[in-house]
């Protein structure tokens, strides 16, 4: 079991499912999918998925996830995203939010991605950005890296997608409130979690609300300098 897994198994073990409508990813995804039986996979979600549950698939590294995802629906398998278990161009969309940074090989996770889209596929990614804005959290929580504009450019257009929009989203950048974040976590993973889904994650729905962000579509490389995380949608060429 490695790190990444040992980490989440402990914190996913509570069963309450944020609802795909949460997320500010779906009300995009909606008008972007098949209405008809669209094949739809979220990697390494736990459970905070971004897609439907019934119907959809998962892959994840935590076995109580995708226990709770398989109670709800979910078509689950245990896996790893550098070699992922389907057939090549079989999915309609697929999202991946906060996990590449866990990756070391993530142009390999890319190229798995785009194998099992189908021409004209969406592949949605959000990590978090800067080096800068590394501090104790990114390592507690198992990050590789926190990527610069160019290096994410680099892997999505390396690996042949074309972004089509994509979100700053900009999470908490001071060093002191994620140093404590880290250590509270370390100390008590199970009420860190429900703090994060009673108060952090409704709040940060609420100043979205008021925020109103708007999706780019140009100037990324450019606009994601002094960013702290963003959410980058693209697709594979037809």
């Amino acid at each position: 079991m490695n790190a990444n897994e040992k980490l989440y198994n402990e914190l996913w073990k509570i069963k309450k499912v944020r609802s795909h409508t949460f997320w500010i990813t779906w009300d995009k995804f909606k008008d972007l999918i098949p209405v008809k039986n669209p094949k739809l996979l979220d990697i390494g979600c736990g459970i905070r998925p971004r897609i439907p549950i019934k119907g959809s698939y998962f892959l994840d590294l935590s076995k109580p996830a995708l226990k709770t995802l398989a109670y709800y629906g979910g078509i689950c398998r245990h896996g790893d995203a550098t070699d992922l278990p389907y057939d090549d161009n079989f999915f309609d969309l697929v999202n991946a939010a906060e996990v590449f940074e866990h990756i070391e090989n993530d142009h390999k996770a890319a190229q798995e991605v785009f194998r099992v889209l189908k021409p004209g596929g969406i592949f949605c990614i959000s990590v978090p950005m800067s080096m800068k804005y590394w501090t104790k959290f990114d390592t507690k929580v198992n990050h590789v890296r926190r990527y610069e504009a160019n290096e994410l450019y680099d892997l999505i257009i390396r690996e042949g997608f074309v972004i089509k929009w994509y979100l700053i989203n900009n999470p908490a950048k001071s060093p002191l409130y994620k140093n404590f974040a880290s250590k509270f976590l370390s100390t008590f993973p199970d009420i860190s979690v429900k703090i994060e889904e009673k108060a952090l994650l409704p709040f940060t729905k609420l100043i979205e609300k008021i925020r109103k962000p708007q999706w780019q579509t140009e100037n990324f490389v450019f606009n994601l300098e002094d960013a702290s995380g963003v959410i980058v949608i693209c697709q594979k060429p037809i």
